[in-house]
């Protein structure tokens, strides 16, 4: 009998675990921080621990979601009587945005329990044609749709195995420019997709509950979308283009798209379940859309509350009434939806909370004060690199969650619009194109077998610059004169 492979504790994990626990005892021991009252000081310690076992995975990253409920009151930081400061480490794990979460989720659920997802995406790509190079661009597009409006990692996990019978259908190698080149763009074009909208990504969900916290605006689903989308729409056709010429991708014929084709056949007609889906999530993302206009009419329906009330409808819409067979059922909703989400997102809404009013925003922002000689666009353009540097080797949910606060009290030090900086933090933490370790939507591209570390690297690393560049000139004079938030 063949022995099961034990999970391996690594040495990184291993020191991660230690590195942590002294990280936070050290700056508890110390006589005292310049700059930091106490209450600052336990704050400091709570976001030692909880930031490197966060980047190191030393235990499951919802657990450690769950530290300032455990280290808070043994910290003498916060408990269930208000501090000085009014920090609450109870209310976050159950904020709006929490609830909005869920609604989100359940929506992603219904699409993917009825296929609906997979028709879309292979109908987009099957449009493109056989030249290669506008192959990789239709499984670009697609993947970059469809992330936008779920996670994604379940973008690339539909669209790679897609990609991956191409490839194998062609008879490419390992070496082939085009099969590296159509792994990593699936890969990047999730990660620029999910910059679109406000529930394309994790991040962004916990940018808007953070920016709502510390800033007080409640950004809408348009708004978000006059800053997010401009980027999608020119990042990803350009880094497509750019991932064509690194790896040589040639403007021939590969022969017909004969997999897709067979994809979409074997579909065959949309079924009755997949066209109601299809009619409520137009309906849904109408709703997103227009909520403002909807609130004149009721007036205390919020963003959180139309999205929890979408994922309720959907247990209440028949497909089979006799049968008793719906959109939604709960044993699909429990198996698909990533319930640990929402503790890890209680958990750094909380950590930013504690950081922001602790005062640790504060005196992280008097030691930037060099940014003040440079122009505004030069200090996004600083913001944005040093978020993009640090997302490699840090999930990009808990940099923008550990940055928020830090860069909103800079933006008031320095006499900056917040909701600039605080934008350019969320949307530039999605620029992890360089490891696996950066977002899982990397790692899946690498385990296709078709990428090496090196190949990552040196697509990545093109785009990555290309992407940094560009920003602060789409931030600065695309994106803020469409929106009202800054």
């Amino acid at each position: 009998m063949e022995k099961t492979k034990k999970a391996e504790y690594s040495n990184t994990k291993k020191i991660g675990l230690f590195l942590g626990i002294a990280a936070a005892a050290i700056i508890l021991m110390l006589p005292g921080i310049n700059g930091l009252n106490a209450e600052g000081q336990k704050a400091l310690a709570l976001t030692a621990i909880m930031v490197i076992w966060w980047v190191t995975e030393a235990v499951p990253i919802w657990v450690t979601a769950l530290l300032p409920l455990v280290l808070s009151p043994l910290f003498g930081l916060a408990g269930t009587k208000p501090t000085e400061s009014k920090i609450n480490i109870y209310s976050q794990y159950a904020s709006p945005v929490v609830m909005m979460s869920l609604g989100v989720f359940l929506l992603a659920a219904v699409i993917e329990k009825w296929n609906l997802h997979k028709r879309i995406a292979l109908n987009i790509v099957y449009k493109m044609g056989d030249r290669s190079s506008m192959i990789i661009f239709g499984f670009a597009i697609a993947t970059g749709f469809v992330s936008m409006f779920m996670s994604n990692v379940t973008a690339v996990a539909m669209m790679l195995p897609i990609g991956v019978a191409m490839i194998k259908q062609l008879g490419l190698s390992h070496d082939s420019g085009f099969a590296k080149a159509l792994a990593l763009a699936i890969a990047f074009a999730a990660s620029i997709g999910g910059m679109g909208t406000m529930i394309g990504s994790g991040t962004n969900v916990a940018g808007v509950a953070l920016m709502k916290e510390l800033a007080g605006i409640d950004i809408t689903f348009v708004e978000w979308l006059k800053v997010g989308l401009p980027f999608v729409v020119i990042l990803l056709p350009l880094s497509i283009f750019t991932l064509n010429k690194i790896y040589k991708v040639k403007e021939v014929s590969l022969g017909d798209n004969k997999v897709i084709e067979k994809e979409l056949k074997s579909l065959g007609p949309m079924s009755k379940a997949e066209k109601t889906t299809t009619i409520y999530l137009i309906l849904a993302i109408s709703g997103f859309v227009f909520r403002a206009q909807l609130s004149k009419i009721f007036p205390f329906l919020t963003d959180e509350g139309f999205a929890v009330l979408v994922g309720v409808i959907l247990f209440l819409i028949p497909v089979d009434f006799k049968n008793g067979l719906f959109l939604m059922d709960s044993k699909t909703a429990i198996k698909e939806i990533s319930w640990s989400t929402f503790i890890l997102l209680g958990g750094a809404l909380t950590l930013g909370d504690i950081f922001s009013k602790a005062g640790i925003a504060a005196w992280v922002a008097s030691g930037l004060g060099f940014l003040s000689v440079l122009p505004e666009i030069a200090i996004i353009f600083v913001v944005a690199v040093l978020v993009a540097v640090i997302t490699e080797a840090c999930s990009n949910f808990v940099v923008a969650s550990a940055f928020l606060p830090v860069i909103y009290g800079i933006a008031l030090e320095l006499g900056i619009e917040p909701m600039l900086l605080m934008m350019t933090v969320t949307l530039s933490a999605s620029f992890a194109f360089m490891l696996p370790t950066g977002t899982p939507t990397n790692a899946i591209a690498f385990g296709s077998g078709y990428i090496d570390i090196k190949d990552m690297i040196k697509g990545g690393f093109v785009v990555k610059i290309l992407s940094i560049i560009i920003f602060p000139i789409v931030m600065y004079f695309i994106a803020a004169p469409l929106t009202s938030l800054f």
